[in-house]
């Protein structure tokens, strides 16, 4: 059995357009169970319309979703979550897209694979699985 895994925004970007960064999340993707945070999806509905690409491109990118990954819808427990991920980073704060994808990965208890983790550090517990290197 696959372990689980939320996918941040950037990852699935870089996979589904084939980014030069991709290649560095390849195994995760490959090897995990993924999740997406209804966050995710938003963001990325609303970069194609953004981006105005039309119905085959959007269909091909509901289609790669449908076949590749579980959607976390919002409930209860990501709720709180969220509240606790914005009350710990107060003084750094986080935006409210990644506080929700932080939130669901903890209140999934499974890590977060992202490119962007400064975006996600100094949340307690949330472990942050990442190829990025300064």
């Amino acid at each position: 059995m696959k372990h689980p895994i939320v996918v941040d925004t950037c990852v699935f970007s870089y996979d589904f357009n084939h980014h030069t960064l991709a290649v560095l999340y390849e195994r995760y993707l490959n090897e995990y169970k993924c999740f997406l945070s209804f966050q995710s999806l938003g963001e990325l509905y609303y970069g194609a319309l953004q981006r105005n690409w039309g119905n085959h491109k959007t269909e091909r990118l509901k289609e790669i979703v449908a076949e590749n990954y579980t959607i976390i819808h919002s409930n209860d427990v990501i709720a709180e979550w969220f509240a606790f991920v914005r009350t710990v980073r107060r003084k750094q704060p986080i935006s409210a897209q990644d506080a929700w994808i932080a939130a669901t990965a903890s209140a999934l208890g499974c890590p977060l694979l992202t490119h962007n983790a400064k975006d996600f550090e100094n949340i307690p517990g949330l472990e942050i699985i990442t190829e990025y290197t300064a």
